[in-house]
């Protein structure tokens, strides 16, 4: 015992517990704030993002049943003009007096969606801020578009724009359905912020659509498999999907990224610090 009061005497005289300085970290609160579309309410100091709006007429349901405040949201960005993703818009801009809207420039040339949004433009003038180029919107957040693709890409929207926000170092990563394909999407990413660990994934990976029929069975699943296996293998501490990621790809992604990942449901919160 006298040996161990002895040694424990000898580190502390020599060798002392350093006294660290308080360090405060940021927080980043984010909820799923739609049951059918998609839409993250985003919460930081100084900040409030709305990323897409859901679908049109579930929108507003949703978010009310939560009792999300859309009044006091400062941002609004809409990651592609598919309508389970841009229908809530309207809705939101007839209670929000005061949030700019992001998309990209090239939202315009969507024939579906053209009329939706000149109307738009027309009523809320002011409103609306087209982006062409990867552009720091607020203090640490930034649209990504120009998303370069390879060869784990199943899809393409050219409308297609990412956020993604400084924290603590790091970078939280939001993308809508992921079409130019999630692994050229985090690729993207990295390449501007090289320096930089991704902290989270938010957003769908636009795997619901792959067939697991029979004979496609075993080279979807060995598809899905090197999308995880990339993203265990990349700097990515948290990865939260859902919406058009779909069950079956979601398990098989869930086996391999294991407690990284998590699933995207309607009312959950989760933090980024």
């Amino acid at each position: 015992m006298l040996r161990i009061f002895a040694a424990v005497f000898f580190v502390l005289a020599f060798f002392p517990i350093p006294v660290f300085p308080q360090v405060n970290l940021e927080v980043m609160k984010v909820t799923t704030v739609t049951e059918q579309g998609f839409s993250l309410f985003i919460q930081r100091k100084g900040q409030t993002i709305l990323f897409d709006t859901g679908k049109p007429d579930k929108f507003n349901h949703d978010v009310k049943r939560l009792g999300v405040d859309l009044s006091n949201v400062d941002i609004v960005v809409i990651s592609h003009t598919h309508f389970d993703h841009a229908g809530g818009l309207l809705f939101f801009l007839e209670l929000n007096k005061k949030a700019t809207v992001y998309l990209s420039k090239n939202a315009q040339n969507d024939l579906e969606f053209r009329d939706f949004i000149l109307k738009i433009c027309e009523d809320y003038p002011g409103r609306i801020q087209f982006i062409d180029e990867s552009t720091e919107i607020a203090k640490d957040t930034y649209i990504i578009s120009g998303i370069k693709r390879n060869e784990l890409s199943l899809d393409y929207v050219d409308h297609e724009i990412i956020l993604v926000s400084k924290i603590n170092n790091g970078l939280a990563l939001f993308t809508g359905c992921g079409h130019s394909g999630i692994m050229s999407i985090i690729g993207t990413a990295r390449r501007m912020f090289p320096n930089l660990v991704i902290k989270a994934v938010f957003g769908g990976f636009h795997l619901y659509g792959l067939s697991f029929e029979a004979e496609d069975a075993a080279k979807t699943k060995t598809f899905v498999e090197m999308i995880g296996k990339q993203m265990l293998a990349s700097p990515i501490l948290r990865i939260y999907t859902g919406h058009c990621t779909g069950v079956k790809p979601y398990q098989i992604l869930k086996g391999i990224c294991g407690s990284r990942m998590e699933y995207l449901a309607y009312g959950s919160t989760f933090f980024v610090f």
